[in-house]
Order: structure tokens, then C-alpha cells, then sequence
């Protein structure tokens, strides 16, 4: 290749370098809520690690305390895929996610900004069911034998309000009840209030029957919200859980209705056995209606939308629970017609990231094991602008030391070797940043390190050519001879090198990628100058001083 096509491509190296390196607000094709939209975003070069940047550093394990999973290992790999798929839906740049041990998983979230929801996330089950409400008044036919097995229960409950509902409450007792106006009724209520934190005896004659209060619908039940720790206490005890209804099950709706002066939560009756679940689930997308509010939209697979189409035709004008996590999203809907691959669920008045989020883990698929977060970190900022202070203190002395040993000891040679330096750092950090990688702590190890590397090309190059000229060649011949023979020892080493590299990068997880990455880029970026840009400085010194040049300072 001529000088004059040699020095177009360095200038083209620099000028593409200092463009992917440069900040700037481009519109991109992105990820957003499971679909692919053009957006406007603003891009940042080198984005900088968990060690770096800050972020929040998170251990889960498996929760057992709902009974014991027998082999732990197996359901960690599992719940794995799970995790990682969820945090890639979130959004966070370059997130950790690896397996601990044998039980648990350590999670990193570089630069996250709300670590409750990220918590939240990361640790929701998802399990969704499609469930029919019960239409045969089963749990009003248990009341008596539930209150038998109560009568002569005493358990302490922190919070409860004990029997105060038994003034406005019975096992027959309509809807309308909640909206009729009761003195008494408030004067009861404020005493709950002022006793909301002390701990009352209940249970006795009646304990069940009195806390709930039969809804709208079939299989609906009405429960007050400061009785809920109670009610919820009653249903944990094995004792009742063998008197309730055979092939049925009660679920809690995940939100809580105002009537009147007091708060109550809604308590469903439904079948046992779902119609269908959330694993023939194949995508969920947030959506806002203006009659619904915020709601999540899915879509099944054709195994699923043949199911779901045949059990909602056999339950038409039944009521269907969509329950997620054991508990009921919203109130449940009147089967209108057979719904095959699409359908709805609506959020019940939460805000647009409550459906992006369920959206997010649906898509995700649900967790195949509960788990619990056992430590939670937060990485100030502050940790990360030390450690780059640190490290670029050292990469300072690094390049220091390297520049006055090619100086002093290759003179001329090694001043065009510090200029080809320069432009490896350039290329360098441009290719880093055109692969959209994270800049980490051992990244920047692994970019000093890569400093070494570049220059020890160039030190071959010069030994050979040193040699050349002590056999009597020419300053031009002996360059080209040089240039030739050291070629086979720097791919050598260089190709050994990445190969170290790539291994790293494929088995490694987290810090060990970082550095294998910017090791892989620094050597990619040592070629290019070691062999191409400071050669063509050479051809430019000679064309400059002629054929007549005989002395060469190496």
C-alpha cells in the first residue's frame, strides 16, 4: 500500500475513533416494553461498571420457608435463566448475574436508580393462574364447622382489632351493609385505631364467620383490612386448612376497597384446580385503556389459546380470577364469550411502571423456586470516582515509565513508537466504546496491561531491525527486513495472548469479562499501530529524507 493510502487510513482510524468516543443524542432502535421503538437516546461512551459507577449489589437464595426444595442446585440453575432474563428486559448496561455456591445467585445493577423496584423484580415469583370463582356457596356451608374449630382457639395477633367486627358483621350480611352509616360503627373504628399496634387475644365462639361478609359476585368475601392479620392467621393454622372447602381455595385480592369510613380487602373462594396457567404465556406488553386504566395485555402460544379457548367455553357467564403470586389482580371478569391467545389484566388503579413491570417479569417466565434477597448493597458513587482516580494514577506511571525507556533507549525509533502509542490509546478506547462495553476496575487493569503489549511489538521490530543494520543493509532495507522477520513472533504472541483472552471472556463472569475485553481491544488496537501505523512513519521519514538517508538512531 503507498504512503498516500496509508496515511488516509490512520487519519480514518483517528476521525472514526474521536466520532465513537464523542457523547451525542442519536435516535436508536430500542427495546422498550418487550417491543423494538425508535427513540431518541442520548449516547454515552463507555459506560462505566458496578465498581465504577455505583449501583446495587444483591444475594438471593432459596426461600424454603413455604417447604423445603430438595435439590437446591438444580432449581438456582433454573431460577438463573429466569433472573438474567428479567434483568435484561429491565434495562440496566451490563448487569452481573451469577450462580454462588450452590444455593444462591449474586445480582449487579450498575448505576440503577430505584433499587426497591430492581428488588422487586428480581424477587417476584410470577406465577400466574387463571382461576373460576366459586358458584356453590362453599365456604358459607363450612362457616359452622370453621367456627367449631376456632371456638376454643386463643392466638395472639399483633395488630388484630380481635372481635370489634362482630357490631356490624355476620356470616349472612350483604354488600349493602358496607355503605349504611353507623355511629357506633366509627366510634369502633377509632379505638382500632389507637390499637392497631398492641396485641389482642382472639379466636373464641364465632371467630370466622364474624370477619368476613359475602360480596357481589359468587365466591367473593369481604374481609376488614385491620382484620386481615387475623383472618390470615385463622387460614395458616392446618386445623382449618382441613375444614375448609374440598377442591377449593381462598385468595386475597391484591388490593384494598374504601367503603364508607373503613378499608376492607376482598377474600375469593375459587376452584382449586386452574383452567390454565401463565406457562403457555408468550409475550405481555403494558397498555392504558381509558375505561381500565392501566392494564397488561398477553398472548399465548397456539398450545395455550386452544386451552384457554376450550375452558372459557365451558364457563361462559362464570366469573375468572387471574391470579398472580396467590393473589387476584383486580376483580375478577365475567366470561363473556371463549377467549383464545389474547387477553388482559387489569392493574386495579396502579400507576403505568406497576404494568411495565408486570409486563417485564411475565415475559421473563415465573421463578421455578421461590427466593429471598439475603444482602442488599448499595455502591456509592464515590467508592468509583476512587478507584478511577486510583487507576488512572497508575495508568499514568505506566505509560510514563514505558515512554522514557523507548525514549532513551531507541532514541528516534522509539519517539515514532510513543507516537504510535498515543494513537493505541485512541484506538483503544474508540473500539471499547463502539462494542458498547462496560468500562470496570480490572477493564482498566486490563488496558494498562494492553500498553505493555503494544510496545512489545515494537520492541521486536527494532531488535530485527538493529540487526539488519549491523549486517551492513540499508536503512530502508533493513526497516523492511525487520518489519518482515519480527511479523511471525508478534502474531505469535498476540494471537496466544487473545486466545487467553477469549477463554476468559467465555467462562468468566463479571470483572473477569471486563478484563478480558479490553485486553481483546488492546491487542486488536497493538497490531494496528505497532505494525501498520508506526511502518507507515518510517515510509513517511524516508520519503521525507531520501534515498541518501544512512543512519538510522535505534
Amino acid at each position: 500500500m503507498s504512503l498516500k493510502y496509508r496515511l488516509l487510513v490512520i487519519l480514518g482510524l483517528i476521525a472514526g475513533s474521536i466520532w465513537a468516543l464523542f457523547p451525542r443524542t442519536v435516535v436508536e432502535r430500542v427495546k422498550r416494553n418487550g417491543e423494538f421503538v425508535y427513540d431518541t437516546v442520548r449516547r454515552v461512551p463507555l459506560k462505566r461498571g458496578l465498581d465504577l459507577q455505583g449501583g446495587m449489589h444483591l444475594s438471593l437464595e432459596v426461600d424454603e420457608s413455604k417447604g423445603p426444595v430438595p435439590d437446591k442446585s438444580k432449581a438456582i440453575d433454573n431460577a438463573l435463566k429466569v433472573v438474567r432474563n428479567r434483568i435484561d428486559e429491565f434495562g440496566v448496561s451490563e448487569p452481573v448475574v451469577q450462580k454462588a455456591g450452590n444455593d444462591r445467585i449474586i445480582v449487579e445493577l450498575p448505576g440503577i436508580d430505584d433499587p426497591r423496584r430492581a428488588q422487586d423484580v428480581v424477587q417476584k415469583s410470577a406465577f400466574l393462574e387463571f382461576q373460576i370463582t366459586d358458584k356453590t356457596q362453599a365456604l358459607e356451608k363450612s362457616l359452622p364447622r370453621l367456627d367449631a374449630v376456632l371456638k376454643d382457639k386463643k392466638l395472639a395477633v399483633a395488630g388484630s382489632t380481635g372481635t370489634s367486627a362482630k357490631t356490624d358483621t355476620s356470616a349472612g350480611a350483604g354488600l349493602q351493609s358496607l355503605f349504611t352509616a353507623d355511629t357506633s360503627k366509627k366510634a369502633d373504628s377509632s379505638k382500632t385505631d389507637s390499637a392497631k399496634a398492641a396485641v389482642t387475644t382472639v379466636g373464641g365462639p364465632g371467630a370466622f364467620s364474624k370477619l368476613v361478609q359475602q360480596g357481589q359476585m359468587p365466591g367473593e368475601y369481604y374481609v376488614a383490612q385491620s382484620d386481615v392479620a387475623t383472618m390470615t392467621q385463622y387460614l395458616s393454622l392446618p386445623e382449618v386448612a382441613a375444614a375448609l372447602p374440598p377442591g377449593k381455595v381462598l385468595r386475597w385480592s391484591s388490593d384494598t376497597t374504601s367503603l364508607g369510613n373503613r378499608v376492607y380487602r376482598a377474600l375469593y373462594v375459587l376452584d382449586a384446580k386452574p383452567i390454565i396457567t401463565g406457562e403457555f404465556l408468550t409475550d405481555a406488553k403494558p397498555n392504558t385503556s381509558p375505561t381500565e386504566g392501566n392494564l397488561v395485555q398477553f398472548t399465548m402460544n397456539n398450545e395455550g389459546a386452544r386451552r384457554f379457548r376450550t375452558e372459557t367455553s365451558r364457563h361462559i357467564q362464570d366469573y375468572m380470577a387471574i391470579v398472580l403470586d396467590q393473589r387476584v389482580m383486580g376483580r375478577p371478569p365475567v366470561i363473556q364469550s371463549s377467549i383464545g391467545a389474547n387477553g388482559q389484566i387489569t392493574m386495579g388503579g396502579k400507576d403505568l411502571q406497576a404494568a411495565q413491570d408486570l409486563a417485564l417479569v411475565l415475559r421473563a417466565g415465573s421463578l421455578p423456586v421461590p427466593l429471598k434477597v439475603i444482602d442488599v448493597v448499595q455502591i456509592g458513587a464515590s467508592l468509583g470516582q476512587d478507584s478511577i482516580h486510583k487507576a488512572t494514577t497508575a495508568g499514568v506511571i505506566a505509560v510514563a515509565l514505558v515512554v522514557i525507556i523507548m525514549l532513551g533507549y531507541y532514541r528516534f525509533s522509539g519517539a515514532l513508537a510513543v507516537a504510535g502509542l498515543a494513537l493505541y490509546i485512541l484506538y483503544t478506547l474508540a473500539a471499547l466504546a463502539g462494542f458498547n462495553a462496560v468500562l470496570t476496575l480490572p477493564g482498566l487493569a486490563g488496558f494498562v496491561l494492553s500498553i505493555g503489549i503494544a510496545v512489545d511489538a515494537n520492541v521486536l521490530i527494532f531488535e530485527r531491525i538493529r540487526e539488519e543494520l549491523v549486517h551492513g543493509k540499508t536503512v530502508r532495507t533493513a526497516i523492511d527486513e525487520g518489519f518482515r522477520h519480527a511479523m511471525s513472533a508478534i502474531v505469535d504472541s498476540n494471537v496466544s495472548t487473545a486466545l487467553t483472552a477469549a477463554v476468559l471472556y467465555q467462562y468468566g463472569t463479571g470483572p473477569v469479562r471486563g478484563f478480558a475485553v479490553t485486553l481483546l481491544a488492546g491487542i486488536a488496537a497493538s497490531m494496528v499501530t505497532s505494525i501498520f501505523v508506526v511502518r507507515t512513519f518510517y515510509m513517511l521519514w524516508l520519503n521525507r529524507s531520501g534515498e541518501a538517508q544512512t543512519s538510522l538512531s535505534i
